[in-house]
């Protein structure tokens, strides 16, 4: 592939970013357009390592300058910059045309800021969505409940996460859960709600929309965990300030919602932070599922980690994972894109 090729790929991935993805987020989406047509600004992304060349990486740099204090018109436009009176969010400046349109002041940025520059040499775009335990913990409960336990009830687990970024997905029994059936199809019973707290004192409640009438397999209290570590290739410390910010950054900012929700994920974790190992989901991975103690089970999770590896690599994998299943009881819990891997 030449230069000029990569680049109109890059372009292309702004542009499809733009048309399917950022539809409902005014700023996101008219920074994407523009980005597409920008090729300098594309080609910004050059000065990051091939590999870690997407789109989120520019946007997320851009918006961690932000975050971090920068006095600068854009954060007018971000919600997700603190407010004056030290809210986690303000009401930000509608996207418009003229003296209302934020591409100027955003491309001045992604061209000129030093910082920016940095950002987008050393580092990788990090999500660390911690809704995804609404799925993950009811398949955690399902696996130690088939796994059993000679003494009766759940077997313990021993939790290995891989690309687990900063780890607060391996907090799940820190969180409470709240599950929201559909409305009674009759029409008589308003809205049901079925409500699973894990977590005694959390400050966190999740919740999730089901469709249909299926109610997740749920563990009455917090599941017994005997061992939680994650590998990643970069992972992110929550008690480096700079980390953490770094995680919020690669969120959408006009997301708020889902951002408060991070950053009190974040703030939990600072007090007891997770354990996350830097290493290769690949050739680490057995050495993790091995040091689980003999009276627990290991359960491996990846949830949208694999789909950014090789298919080679995904395949690898997955053959270490039945070599290791040879040598003793092993689940995998995975939340993938199913067109991504195979």
């Amino acid at each position: 592939m030449t230069g000029d090729d990569e680049l109109l790929g890059l372009a292309q991935q702004f542009r499809d970013l733009a048309d399917q993805v950022f539809g409902r987020l005014p700023l996101y989406r008219r920074l994407a357009e523009a980005c597409a047509s920008d090729l300098d600004v594309v080609a910004r992304l050059r000065l990051a390592p091939s590999v870690h060349r997407v789109p989120n990486l520019l946007l997320a740099a851009v918006h961690d300058v932000l975050l971090a204090g920068r006095e600068d018109v854009l954060a007018d436009w971000y919600p997700s910059i603190p407010g004056a009176r030290g809210e986690d969010h303000h009401r930000a400046r509608a996207v418009g045309h003229g003296t209302d349109d934020p591409w100027p002041h955003f491309r001045r940025l992604a061209l000129d800021d030093d910082r920016v520059a940095e950002l987008l040499a050393t580092r990788a775009t990090q999500t660390n969505e911690v809704g995804r335990s609404l799925a993950l913990m009811p398949a955690l409960f399902q696996a130690g409940l088939a796994a059993g336990n000679p003494r009766g009830g759940i077997r313990p687990l021993g939790v290995v996460e891989v690309g687990a970024s900063a780890g607060l997905n391996l907090r799940f029994g820190a969180y409470g859960y709240r599950y929201h059936l559909p409305p009674d199809p009759s029409g008589l019973g308003g809205t049901r709600t079925v409500i699973e707290s894990v977590g005694a004192g959390s400050r966190l409640m999740l919740d999730a929309q089901l469709r249909g009438d299926r109610v997740p397999p749920l563990p009455e209290g917090a599941l017994p965990v005997a061992t939680a570590v994650g590998i990643d290739l970069a992972p992110l410390r929550v008690t480096r300030p700079a980390d953490a910010r770094w995680l919020v950054a690669c969120q959408w900012p006009e997301e708020t919602e889902r951002l408060d929700r991070l950053r009190a994920a974040i703030e939990q974790a600072a007090l007891a932070p997770p354990v996350v190992e830097e290493g290769d989901a690949v050739d680490d991975v057995g050495a993790h599922v091995r040091a689980v103690p003999g009276h627990a089970l290991p359960v491996v999770v990846a949830s949208w980690a694999l789909c950014y590896l090789p298919v080679e690599r995904q395949r690898a994998f997955l053959d270490e994972l039945d070599r290791l299943g040879g040598e003793r009881d092993l689940a995998l819990v995975f939340a993938e894109q199913p067109e991504r891997v195979p």
